[in-house]
């Protein structure tokens, strides 16, 4: 996980653009804008990075949204 890649695309695309990213990845192999070299890595950075900006699109700042994710992160994880 690259939090700086994840804010960037965040910052960058909407929603529906990242959802999409992802899903033409899984479907054709080709990341439409690549951030990682792992496959997995690349399919997680726009996952995470939907999922920063449905906290961002609900009008958190960004360090409050990034918090608000890595929580849920920490949530997955232990």
């Amino acid at each position: 996980m690259d939090i700086k890649s994840i804010k960037s695309l965040a910052e960058k695309y909407s929603f529906q653009e990242l959802t999409k990213f992802a899903d033409d990845f899984e479907a054709t192999g080709v990341a439409p804008v690549k951030t990682q070299e792992d496959d997995g890595e690349q399919m997680s950075d726009y996952l995470m990075a939907a999922e920063l900006k449905h906290y961002l699109d609900k009008g958190l700042p960004m360090q409050e949204a990034v918090r608000e994710f890595s929580k849920r992160v920490r949530g997955v994880l232990v």
